[in-house]
């Protein structure tokens, strides 16, 4: 079993645009319509939004391979303020997804670990994150690796839908 993980370069938007549909729509395609997911979809995970986000030095995107196998990805913002909490500097531990056929693999706790680790180095005090309320795989990770909810947010998906979200935080 082999586990690497690498940062994700400006000249791999194409495959993490894909990489972020699919996770995407794996998680949540069942949390609202087709139609509001696939809009969604098209707007937040385009090669656009996703070369202006590789083009930020505060944005960390990395890939977790499992077997040589494409597995997942995770995206951190440093220095990412939160309105519940006062901590400061803070990261926002935007994104991390994993294909399906990779979960229970552990490979959740690598990324987590390597992204504490790229916020450690940047000085960052804490992480925090938006995870939806019916996520309960997410919620049980999340708690498992010390994340507190600190408050909720409506995570919108569409002029008419909206997830509730927690707001969790973890000292780093």
């Amino acid at each position: 079993m082999s586990i690497s993980i690498k940062a994700i370069g400006s000249s791999e938007v194409e495959s993490l645009a894909k990489l972020s549909q699919a996770t995407f729509i794996e998680s949540h395609g069942h949390s609202a319509e087709a139609s509001d997911i696939e809009n969604y979809v098209d707007f937040h995970f385009n090669i656009e939004e996703l070369s202006k986000a590789l083009n930020d030095p505060n944005i960390h995107f990395n890939k977790i391979y499992f077997n040589n196998q494409l597995a997942g990805y995770s995206k951190l913002i440093l220095d990412k303020p939160q309105p519940f909490t006062d901590i400061t500097p803070i990261a926002k531990f935007e994104r991390l997804y994993l294909l399906k056929d990779f979960y229970g693999l552990g490979l959740g706790e690598e990324l987590l670990k390597h992204n504490i680790e790229i916020a450690r180095n940047h000085q960052q005090r804490a992480f925090w994150l938006f995870v939806w309320t019916e996520n309960k795989k997410g919620l049980k990770f999340y708690t498992k690796n010390d994340f507190k909810i600190i408050g909720e947010h409506d995570f919108k998906i569409s002029d008419k839908h909206s997830n509730p979200n927690y707001v969790m935080l973890k000292m780093i």
